[in-house]
């Protein structure tokens, strides 16, 4: 069972399926990301790979603007809108059933925070970050969960492990 952690829908009980794939943001991990990026207040985010939403409704919980979940897996798409139909929110709230680089193509939007939760091992944290770069707010972060890998440090990343998990945080940082 998944619950929103923080901010005014705490405690409420997300929808979830069973899919090989889908692999929810474990609580601790949600709650470190999400005490790293306060606040979010007035902040336009983008879930990509978002499956039931858990990132982008714990960000809509503690105050963001608006929210864009994408996701390709209809099924996930199907979850997340029940899971935003229950909470009364006044946000902006677009939902996306599209793969996450033809979703790029398209959108002319940019954000202050995206969230990345691709499945392990099937994409590359350097790539996102070179494919998001044009979409991210200068001094937007970048926040990518993955599986452990060695990654080259640098001033714009903050790295946090827990277990076999990895949450990358990078900063974008244009002067």
């Amino acid at each position: 069972m998944i619950k929103v952690l923080g901010g005014k829908f705490k405690g409420k009980k997300l929808n979830n399926f069973k899919l090989e794939s889908l692999r929810p943001t474990k609580a601790i991990v949600r709650k470190s990301i999400m005490d790293t990026l306060m606040p979010f207040e007035n902040k336009n985010i983008l879930d990509l790979f978002s499956g039931v939403g858990t990132l982008g409704i714990e960000a809509l919980s503690r105050g963001a603007k608006s929210v864009c979940f994408v996701d390709k897996n209809p099924q996930a798409i199907k979850i997340l809108k029940k899971n935003i139909n229950m909470f009364d929110c006044e946000c902006n709230i677009d939902i996306k059933l599209s793969d996450v680089f033809i979703f790029f193509k398209k959108n002319k939007l940019k954000f202050d925070v995206i969230f990345a939760d691709p499945p392990y091992y099937k994409y590359n944290f350097n790539d996102l970050v070179q494919l998001i770069k044009p979409f991210l707010i200068n001094d937007g972060v970048f926040c990518y969960e993955s599986n452990k890998f060695s990654i080259q440090k640098s001033e714009n990343i903050k790295i946090k492990k827990y277990g076999a998990t990895q949450i990358i945080f990078w900063r974008k940082n244009e002067r």
